[in-house]
């Protein structure tokens, strides 16, 4: 009886560490998935848009349309603005809004040479 206790005692520690371990990392992944869910509400109510603008409906992280790849560039133009000041620690915030104002195509139009100052 005792080899029996030693023989199964290792297998259950490992079976329980492993079940803990998996749970966590499932509780890490919704998390995750909730997060970007709200940060793509908000970019879409940023631009005006719904989610079918940018993503394909049936793999959302599949990248073939136009729109996603631009998308993703801005998105990375916004994080490096962040990372130079634009924080909204002492200044305004970077974010979709600051150019798009809920429209997909900004109405920003660059000055021509004999406007600028």
């Amino acid at each position: 009886m005792q080899r029996a206790s030693k023989r199964y005692g290792v297998p259950l520690l490992f079976f329980l560490f492993v079940s803990q371990v998996h749970a966590e990392s499932v509780t890490q992944f919704v998390t995750k998935e909730e997060k970007i869910r709200e940060e793509m509400i908000t970019i879409s109510r940023e631009l005006g848009v719904t989610c079918t603008e940018c993503h394909n409906v049936t793999n959302f992280r599949e990248d073939s349309k136009k729109a996603f790849q631009v998308g993703k560039e801005h998105m990375k133009i916004t994080q490096m603005l962040k990372d130079n000041g634009f924080d909204g620690k002492k200044g305004p915030m970077s974010t979709c809004y600051m150019c798009h104002r809920g429209k997909l195509r900004p109405d920003f139009k660059e000055p021509t040479p004999d406007k600028a100052h």
